[in-house]
């Protein structure tokens, strides 16, 4: 079936959806990452190589890169397979003769890009990129999941929550696209000023969705509306904390219809198990179940209260600084994975544990990786590398105890004052039998961690495959704690 045409009622879609997009947070600074790779000095001459020879604007090409070979010049555009060899998979056979391997990468791209007749295309504007990025990737979702909107376009923003396809014709309502989105990269780079494009107008707000509280069928009771709602208190309440907060909670458990034991302004056992039953019945705000641990905190407060917490963010570290050059350096790893899968041995990571010391080859590497990238950005900043040169997690931990000038924050002082926690420390994590698993906070939303491990897998494996951005840790399951090496 032929791809529908650029109308005006498909480029008013385009716009409107463009316009109501918005960066989901705990994936900002995943796409900042992709951005800065586009726009790196090295990088970026390439793409603009190839907007000379047919037109295509460079920071096209970088998105197209990133969506189909992961910004890898090792790789075919069309679909990431080796320049050693034509490409294996769809499309197969690319490029055609009398180009012969291995190709450049240069000549590769340009015939992927004139395979989809981007050379012909002229509608550069926000509308035009949405349709020949939906368009090269094919209208599948358009077609026969109307109800999805292509993650190809709209992973990582607020148009796109799950289902795609998880394999060639199979697809699943339930999976989430863990790729930055095409649109996601473009409204972060007209943002920061690197692209320059007319943007339309946000639509304005209906007014049709309200915040109410959730509350279980079950016999609930909405707060009354002449009652203005506690703001939240800016930290967690738990189990024996008392005072005015637990006051406010036991009162609304109470007319929900869950028995704290009394409104005494104590929290007791009785008042931790409301709070579960009241958990396990609701949902948060994002339609995901709360968990059942009888604290109340950022995500069970608003929904037992029916009020919206601003998302809490912590400052990043300053430009320049040893840390934010750590967490530059990390961030242009993600994706370095192991060789064969499963052996911690490969190119990269040979060198992540090599830069620890010699006889380390093919063992768990996730703090090698931490100190290879300590290592990188001292050099490049010119200044000392404070990190303990270990592979060690627990023997880091404990030699970091004797370096003066950092920050150590116990699992107990995190848990105390969340705030403690900032972007560019590493954590720790005890995982039994003497081992452990570490990794860098890239920034903190809420109390859930954006993280950059190595070692580790989409599910956060402590031995796992690869370098991975992850954005479901809660600090809370940070069981040794956290430190800042500047």
């Amino acid at each position: 079936m032929p791809p529908p045409p650029l109308n005006q009622n498909l480029a008013d879609e385009y716009d409107n959806l463009f316009a109501r997009a918005a960066i989901r947070p705990e994936h900002q600074f995943e796409i900042d990452a992709v951005v800065t790779r586009i726009f790196d000095p090295h990088n970026l001459p390439q793409y603009q190589e190839v907007e000379r020879r047919i037109k295509v604007p460079a920071y096209v090409v970088g998105i197209i890169h990133s969506l189909e070979a992961s910004l890898s010049f090792s790789t075919h555009l069309h679909n990431g397979d080796p320049l050693t060899a034509r490409t294996v998979h769809v499309p197969a056979g690319r490029p055609p003769p009398p180009a012969n391997p291995p190709f450049q990468w240069f000549d590769s791209a340009i015939d992927a890009l004139t395979m989809h007749d981007l050379d012909k295309w002229t509608n550069w504007t926000i509308s035009g990129i949405a349709y020949v990025l939906e368009r090269y990737n094919g209208f599948g979702y358009r077609l026969n999941h109307p109800q999805v909107k292509s993650p190809y376009l709209w992973s990582f923003t607020t148009i796109y929550t799950a289902g795609r396809y998880v394999a060639d014709g199979v697809f699943s309502d339930t999976s989430v696209s863990r790729q930055c989105g095409g649109m996601a990269l473009l409204k972060r780079m007209i943002e920061q000023g690197k692209v320059s494009l007319a943007v339309p107008a946000t639509p304005p707000d209906s007014g049709e969705v309200e915040l109410t509280p959730k509350v279980s069928p079950e016999g609930g009771a909405a707060m009354p509306s002449s009652t203005p709602p506690p703001p939240y208190p800016g930290h967690v309440v738990q189990l024996d904390m008392t005072g005015p907060d637990v006051t406010n909670i036991q009162a609304r458990l109470l007319a929900l219809g869950l028995s704290p034991g009394g409104v005494d302004g104590v929290f007791g056992e009785q008042t931790q198990s409301a709070v579960k039953l009241f958990q396990a019945r609701t949902v948060d705000e994002t339609g995901a179940p709360l968990e059942i641990d009888g604290i109340v905190g950022q995500k069970t407060w608003p929904a037992l209260f029916g009020v919206a917490i601003p998302l809490l963010r912590t400052t990043p570290p300053a430009g320049g600084s040893l840390l934010a050059e750590v967490l530059r350096v990390a961030a242009g790893e993600v994706g370095v994975m192991e060789v064969p899968l499963g052996s911690n041995r490969g190119p990269r990571v040979d060198q992540y544990l090599n830069s620890v010391g010699p006889g380390l080859l093919g063992q768990p590497w996730c703090m090698a990786f931490i100190y290879f990238c300590f290592v990188q950005a001292a050099q490049g900043l010119g200044v000392a590398n404070p990190a303990p040169r270990t592979a060690g997690v627990h023997q880091s931990w404990r030699m970091a105890q004797s370096i003066t000038g950092i920050t150590i924050v116990s699992h107990a002082d995190a848990m105390a004052d969340p705030s403690l926690v900032t972007p560019g420390m590493v954590f720790y994590i005890d995982t039994g039998g003497g081992h452990g698993h570490a990794g860098f906070v890239a920034d903190v939303i809420s109390g859930t961690l954006v993280t950059i491990e190595g070692n580790t897998n989409e599910g956060g494996s402590s031995n796992g495959i690869g370098v991975f951005h992850r954005t479901q840790r809660k600090i809370k399951d940070i069981s040794i704690g956290f430190i800042s090496f500047a």
